[in-house]
């Protein structure tokens, strides 16, 4: 059977002013992907990097002053498995979950059942906890570890709904991951970064889940398919609160997702990122 190759190429949206430094995230092999390699042009140097506290890697660039930096990276649709790194915490804010949503998952998924039946149960609780919609405030972004959500309804994006899921199932001794990547919907060639969802080491259950897709498209009960919107995805990075050193400052990155501007100790800046199927 022949493999399909896909080239996606990520533009920078603006043109870069001089002395700046962007990050992008390396992507890895999953069981839907495996990547090729991949190119960069419009930027004076590049190198790769490693976070700190996670084994997940980046393009660190330094771009020529007025140009649009261009990344070409080609997947093939014969993936493997995942690098078991990603399912081992970075420790940060969003990852980390709070002694009282530990105690809520051990309520609601009692680690006498099942480790499937357990995972349904926090799947469940996750899809009840939150409808589609954004935040003044992240969740997880204003404290030190992810709170438990025992009651009502919450408003939440794709990324606060599937870090809670990660930090819930971490509550529960699941192995889970975050993951930052790109979404085409079904006839689309174009998009943007900023799609996620969550993907478990599991032999019981399945290991791909988008919660957010099946709430703000009303697409009904939240089932493991993994595209619940017809179109196709890729993973770009793993983990939340990823920690890179730069010019000797270490810096955190909430999500690593598109083109990052990154410059000393000031707070990484997320930029409008362009994704195409070539």
């Amino acid at each position: 059977m022949a493999h399909h190759h896909t080239t996606v190429r990520f533009t920078l949206n603006e043109p870069i002013e001089a002395d700046q430094h962007l990050l992008f995230g390396i992507p890895h092999d999953t069981p839907e992907q495996k990547v090729i390699g991949y190119s960069v042009s419009g930027v004076e140097q590049w190198t790769e990097i490693q976070a700190v506290n996670s084994h997940q890697s980046a393009i660190l660039m330094t771009p020529m002053t007025g140009s649009q930096p261009r990344i070409d990276i080609t997947f093939a649709d014969d993936g493997t498995d995942f690098p078991l790194w990603i399912f081992r915490s970075t420790e940060g804010p969003h990852e980390t979950p709070s002694v009282d949503l530990i105690k809520h998952i051990e309520h609601i998924a009692p680690s006498a059942l099942s480790q499937s039946d357990r995972v349904e149960h926090i799947v469940r609780h996750v899809e009840e906890r939150f409808t589609y919609g954004y935040r003044d405030v992240g969740l997880g972004d204003d404290v030190e570890t992810m709170p438990a959500l025992e009651c009502d309804v919450h408003l939440g994006t794709c990324v606060d709904t599937h870090s809670y899921a990660v930090a819930a199932m971490r509550a529960a001794g699941i192995p889970a991951a975050y993951v930052s990547g790109v979404f085409f919907p079904e006839g689309q060639t174009i998009s943007e970064p900023g799609h996620c969802w969550f993907v478990l080491d599991t032999k019981d259950a399945p290991h791909h889940w988008d919660i957010s897709h099946y709430l703000k498209y009303n697409l009904g009960p939240v089932q493991p398919i993994f595209n619940p919107k017809p179109g196709v995805r890729y993973a770009l990075s793993f983990g939340r609160d990823l920690v890179f050193e730069i010019d000797q400052h270490k810096i955190m990155l909430s999500r690593l997702s598109g083109f990052n501007l990154v410059n000393g100790t000031s707070t990484p800046q997320k930029m409008k990122t362009q994704a195409t199927i070539l």
